[in-house]
């Protein structure tokens, strides 16, 4: 939806511009009324979307759009003649133009790779939650303000009264994963819908509360915060990595909070495997050696040596220009999601032979000193 956005919002910079060329000797010229409206979609599509070289691009180009067409519309509201305009006005048409061709292109040429998670048989569902980790988190209605998001993603039952194949490794349990924040959910997507059309089920949520400080300024808004961090880590990653534990204590307050709620929907005798990239790494092994009984095991995507984009997601799918700037290239064939979903597979049956193991650890002996316990005479 953010690519179809943007390139809307391209296009009628486009419109807009090249209007100016076949305006003459009319009355009035109602595709002035563009203009705002182009500056409108830009502002909520950075409101929906967050902050990206692409986002910003488009809301500069529409506000310098609208300034320059400041007379137009008021000529337009006063219902006033248009014979022509003017020599300058139609220059910087033509710059505008090209700005936007050369945007569309951008846009176009650097296209996430979406997939529709019903072509799939991937069901996914998104909660909202307002609150705060000081004072608890509720759903949230339409018109509160969203500091949380549980996202979803299971096999699709809605078009079949079969029940969905899973796997048995996971009776028993929830897998949650915790993004790292320089991804959020969004940019994790593939993988989970990967995961799902295996017949897995697994939760993520991204958390915006504003007790729950990573930047400790105005970047810790939702639209800023994982641009700021993505800056950061690609400016200085040492400096960026030697915070892992005050990224810790973080991701535990997100912890202490999902856990209590998700075993409360899917069961309070289910455990859970914690699937952790990079910054909540630390936060997921003290989760599970506090909490020993509660957590099956620990997997670190970071820490799988073909995951190149690790911290950042599945961004050859979701993010190809960054992708770009760290050397790999956009990836039709979905290979990151497909390689954590088989690492994922891996672990999940490592977990069910650590539990089968356990149980035949705590099956009484038959024989106790050497007597049969058996009753057959």
């Amino acid at each position: 939806m953010k690519f179809y956005g943007e390139l809307l919002v391209f296009v009628l910079l486009f419109i807009t511009n090249l209007r100016v060329f076949f305006v003459h000797h009319v009355r009035r010229d109602p595709l002035v009324v563009l203009a705002p409206f182009t500056f409108i979609v830009a502002i909520l599509q950075i409101l929906a979307w967050g902050i990206d070289v692409f986002t910003v691009l488009g809301l500069l180009i529409a506000l310098f759009v609208l300034l320059s067409n400041f007379h137009a519309l008021f000529r337009y509201v006063e219902r006033l003649y248009i014979d022509h305009y003017s020599g300058l006005m139609k220059v910087w048409a033509v710059f505008t133009i090209m700005i936007s061709a050369i945007a569309l292109a951008g846009t176009i040429y650097f296209a996430p790779i979406e997939q529709n998670s019903r072509s799939m048989g991937v069901a996914e569902k998104i909660t909202h939650y307002k609150g705060s980790f000081r004072t608890g988190f509720e759903e949230a209605g339409p018109f509160d303000s969203k500091t949380m998001s549980l996202y979803e993603f299971s096999p699709d039952t809605s078009k079949t009264s079969e029940e969905p194949e899973t796997h048995a490794e996971t009776e028993g349990l929830i897998i949650l994963l915790t993004p790292d924040k320089r991804g959020d959910t969004e940019n994790y997507k593939p993988y989970l819908q990967e995961l799902a059309s295996r017949g897995l089920t697994i939760c993520s949520a991204d958390f915006f509360a504003d007790d729950g400080q990573w930047l400790h300024s105005f970047a810790d808004k939702k639209i800023l915060r994982r641009l700021v961090m993505v800056i950061q880590s690609r400016m200085n990653l040492k400096a960026f990595e030697a915070q892992r534990e005050y990224y810790s204590y973080n991701v535990s307050q997100e912890y202490e909070v999902l856990i209590p709620m998700l075993r409360e929907r899917y069961g309070a005798d289910k455990k859970i495997l914690l699937i952790s990239d990079f910054m909540a790494d630390i936060a997921a092994d003290d989760f599970m050696k506090k909490n020993p009984d509660l957590v099956a095991g620990v997997l670190k995507l970071s820490s799988i040596n073909m995951y190149k984009s690790a911290g950042y997601g599945c961004i050859e799918q979701t993010d190809p220009l960054l992708a770009l700037t760290m050397g790999l290239s956009r990836d039709m064939s979905r290979a990151t999601p497909k390689l954590l979903a088989d690492e994922t597979e891996e672990m999940l049956k490592q977990v069910q032979h650590d539990n089968a193991e356990e149980q035949n650890d705590n099956v009484p002996d038959q024989y106790d000193n050497g007597e049969a316990t058996n009753d057959i005479e």
